[in-house]
């Protein structure tokens, strides 16, 4: 027969291994080891007409790079570097949000890497690809990036370029037996 204190002990040793287990499974199925506040955003414009204007389906790669000299205490890696990345699309408003890293060799996903260098890379058509480095610390940080629109007028000044009409080929298409 056992007596009180033996039940209230065994009590509190389930409900210790019960709380233990909920928090395992917690840190488990959030990528970031529980910073659930880490998260690179920012918002990607350009300039047309003299006005700032969104930039809309903008790919966002962003890479570790080294950890920052100029900050404490950064976080181990916990693989290569160079198989993380961090990949967004900016929505209508040219906004995007980074929260995680997925590794293109072991397939896991990683929280951001405080107090580290990072590469930022953006890529949309019409506009010249833009690569620059930034610190990280921790929390949110945002960023704003202005893209140069490509030109893709082509004016010939020189006049040495000379349109043979002859060569111009004009025709209809027929189908039919």
């Amino acid at each position: 027969m056992t007596t009180l204190k033996e039940s209230f002990r065994r009590g509190l040793r389930f409900g210790f291994a019960l709380l233990s287990m909920m928090a395992l499974a917690l840190l488990v199925a959030c990528p970031s080891g529980g910073r659930s506040s880490d998260m690179i955003a920012g918002k990607i414009t350009t300039m047309k007409d003299q006005e700032v204007r969104p930039v809309a389906q903008a790919q966002i790669v962003i890479r570790p790079l080294t950890p920052d000299p100029e900050q404490k205490g950064s976080d181990e890696q916990p693989e290569d570097p160079v198989n993380l990345r961090g990949v967004s699309i900016t929505n209508d408003t040219g906004y995007f949000e980074i929260t995680s890293f997925s590794s293109d060799q072991t397939f896991q996903e990683y929280g951001l890497l405080r107090n580290w260098r990072y590469q930022i890379t953006i890529q949309v058509p019409g506009y010249y690809i833009y690569r620059g480095p930034f610190s990280y610390g921790k929390g949110g940080q945002e960023l704003t990036v202005q893209l140069e629109e490509k030109g893709s007028d082509v004016d010939d000044l020189t006049g040495v370029i000379e349109i043979d009409e002859k060569a111009i080929q004009t025709g209809s298409i027929r189908r039919g037996n």
